[in-house]
């Protein structure tokens, strides 16, 4: 088990969620479900045998999502990013992820399950860690543009004169 793991608090859709995102990633799969027994139950208010925690794996990475009820949603103050490789992986990943949930500005979506996300290309690090201003600046201006992000403009967007623009 790796030392630090998340652990994502659902009302009642922990399985769901595991299943949906263990569908996306390779490298991925499902653990390990645990139930609600009496005294859990009694203690949270869910009905017993239903399901506490889902451990998965997600690209390598081990998650936790835990049933624990209503008391506690999703806001964008956190966020799982996802860095991609090409810009059919983003594509993909984000037409599946926007099919139920909601596109954000600059590569965030909220998903069907109110968790936030980032969808990005691997080389907008490289992109942004330029020494040279101008270009971070058409970099940010091109990114702040978009919602799902494209690759190809924003290689544009750091090769470009300003006064093209």
């Amino acid at each position: 088990m790796q030392k630090i793991v998340t652990n994502l608090w659902f009302d009642t859709q922990a399985e769901e969620a595991a299943q949906f995102y263990v569908s996306l990633f390779e490298d991925s799969r499902i653990h390990n479900i645990t139930r609600y027994g009496p005294s859990g139950a009694e203690v949270s208010g869910m009905p017993e045998g239903s399901v506490l925690t889902v451990e998965y794996t997600l690209n390598g990475q081990e998650y936790i999502a835990i049933n624990g009820g209503p008391a506690f949603t999703f806001t964008h103050a956190i966020s799982l990013m996802v860095n991609c490789d090409t810009q059919e992986e983003i594509d993909r990943l984000w037409t599946a992820f926007c099919e139920e949930g909601k596109p954000e500005e600059c590569g965030w979506l909220t998903d069907k399950f109110g968790l936030s996300w980032q969808i990005v290309p691997t080389e907008l690090n490289e992109l942004l860690d330029n020494s040279d201003p101008v270009k971070v600046e058409n970099v940010n201006r091109a990114l702040f543009s978009m919602k799902k992000l494209d690759i190809d403009q924003l290689r544009k967007a750091a090769t470009s004169n300003p006064h093209e623009q």
